[in-house]
């Protein structure tokens, strides 16, 4: 699908005209980021790159997203970039071409085996949240849109960067139509041919990554929702899958989709497909990837059926391999933002909220340079430091995941870790969040020195996760067999005391979540009676919702 063209087109570009802040790239973090400064007072220039509809993008949140998106909107005053955290709240042209996340759905898969339904696990969303499947080609529009009402430049339509270089006094952006922009800072967010980056030293040899892949995207027509495969009843309790977010998962690898006409008011019939496996199993799949997709798909009866009718609506695209990382991320008057920094697989929802997040963490720093007319090097450069520990963090969550994906029994542990963390995450956030609004001061939303939790959590919270993951690493790396370890992660669960009992965390058996009035009264008494006092201050009269809805089967 078209995404509609820019409104409130803003200033023109205009190279007589030295900008505080020239943004290279057109994508979400781009318009976020140039939202933010224009609405301080910063003089900002977007320019797009060929990168912007080529690279495949995040399209999922969870409710940590949308937590991540409420304080950029309240931090920065940009009340426009709230409504990315809630999908009613969004104008109706993203709502139609976007689709609704009422689920994360995960079913595991054997070569020549129908699926087991014993082998899925389900996380209803809870309404109030109002999770989404962003249409990137309208979602970044209107991310740019955003900016240019709050006086950001934009060049024309279709003009791209195709050169930049920045020095002492600041940098310049040269242009696909014969012009050059000065600006005092220039950041690029302008994907995999970062012209920074590639002044800088260019990528890494060997990625800083443990995770490797070989990934395969598309937009399909015609794709069968699972639930019309493998018929619901099957799967007891369970919600339809195509109103969420399913992943198929097999040894080596998972496949990703989200449905974007998944709603009444829905008008886009595509379905995001990405195939992400690992680089020994690509080795044996066709060069053409579209055929590496059938290839995988048809070793497994019930994904054949599912893409039996499917077609692209434009070559499928191969990524290979998928993960770089850049030698340098900043220097003297620039800052290679988000996908020029690094690329990895889009699994999770990491790559929106990691947007978010790094989009927060640089504008602040950005903002008092520009009003004090000094960009002396230490701010950012902790700014690239957090984003390489996010990097990290976001690296021991894919590599955990792709071994977990071996064996069932090790996913079902390793997924109720990962939403454990996101619900919490979401919580002591927005606690964070109300203390700086309360206090006037953002500093405890600024620990970056945390890395991949930047902000005060429960205690005990990133001791578990890291038990998990280090657990699971054992399993990688043949020191652990996945039976066990996925004992000892269920085990830690039941044990951690600032685990409601209501989550059913260490309930191998609860594999389908859902929430309802006489657990969230149940859940308040847990709270009120013998949750730990660290997890007791995370409730406010605004959190007490999101508490309560993430609870039990």
């Amino acid at each position: 699908m078209t995404p509609a063209p820019p409104t409130d087109a803003g200033r023109a570009a205009d190279p007589a005209e030295r900008y505080d802040v020239a943004v290279l790239g057109g994508t979400l973090a781009a318009g976020l980021l140039g939202a933010v400064l224009a609405r301080q007072g910063v003089r900002v220039l977007l320019v797009g790159a060929e990168d912007d509809r080529r690279a495949p993008s995040g399209e999922t949140t969870v409710p940590y997203t949308a937590e991540v998106f409420l304080l950029l909107a309240k931090r920065f005053d940009v009340p426009e970039i709230a409504a990315f955290g809630l999908f009613s709240d969004l104008p109706a042209q993203v709502r139609r071409t976007s689709g609704v996340k009422k689920s994360l759905g995960f079913l595991h898969h054997h070569a020549g085996r129908r699926h087991d339904p014993a082998e899925s696990v389900q996380f209803n969303v809870p309404g109030e949240h109002a999770e989404w499947h962003p249409y990137r080609p309208e979602v970044d529009a209107h991310a740019l849109r955003i900016a240019a009402r709050h006086g950001a430049a934009l060049v024309p339509r279709g003009v791209t960067v195709t050169d930049a270089e920045a020095g002492p006094d600041g940098g310049e952006v040269r242009a696909s139509d014969g012009r050059t922009y000065r600006a005092r800072y220039l950041v690029d967010c302008s994907g995999d041919a970062s012209p920074l980056v590639r002044r800088a030293g260019g990528d890494d040899a060997e990625p800083r990554l443990t995770h490797r892949s070989v990934s395969y995207t598309a937009h399909l027509r015609g794709v069968t929702p699972f639930e019309d495969v493998v018929p619901l009843h099957r799967h007891p309790k369970a919600t339809p899958w195509s109103e969420g977010t399913v992943h198929h998962l097999f040894d080596g690898g998972w496949l990703q989709l989200v449905h974007f006409g998944n709603h009444r008011a829905g008008e886009n019939p595509l379905t995001s497909v990405t195939l992400s496996v690992d680089p020994e199993v690509a080795a044996e799949l066709p060069d053409d990837p579209e055929k590496a997709f059938r290839t995988v798909v048809e070793r497994y009866p019930d994904l054949a059926r599912q893409f039996d009718a499917a077609s692209p609506v434009r070559p499928w695209a191969a990524r290979v391999p998928t993960q770089r990382t850049a030698a340098r991320t900043h220097g003297e008057r620039w800052f290679a933002l988000e996908r020029s920094a690094a690329r990895t697989d889009l699994f999770l929802s990491r790559d929106v909220t990691t947007a978010a997040e790094l989009v927060h963490a640089l504008a602040g720093p950005l903002i008092t340079a520009v009003r004090r007319d000094d960009f002396a090097p230490e701010p950012f450069a902790r700014v690239a430091r957090f984003q390489e520990e996010l990097g990290a963090w976001n690296d021991r969550l894919l590599a955990a995941a792709r071994t977990a994906c071996r064996d069932f029994r090790l996913w079902n542990a390793f997924s109720r870790v990962w939403l454990l963390w996101q619900i919490l995450a979401d919580l002591s956030l927005k606690r964070a969040r109300l203390d700086c609004e309360q206090s006037g001061s953002w500093a405890p939303v600024e620990r970056f020195e945390l890395g991949g939790i930047w902000f005060h959590a429960p205690e005990g919270l990133r001791e578990l996760v890291g038990r998990s993951l280090e657990t699971i690493a054992q399993v990688r790396e043949g020191r652990r067999d996945a039976a066990t370890a996925a004992s000892a992660i269920f085990a830690d669960l039941r044990r951690a005391p600032f685990v409601p009992p209501l989550y059913a965390f260490g309930d191998p058996a609860a594999r389908v979540y859902h929430f309802t009035f006489p657990k969230r009264l149940r859940m308040l008494l847990w709270v009120k009676t013998k949750a730990p006092a660290d997890f007791r201050r995370l409730l406010t009269r605004d959190n007490v919702t999101s508490v309560t809805s993430a609870s039990s089967r």
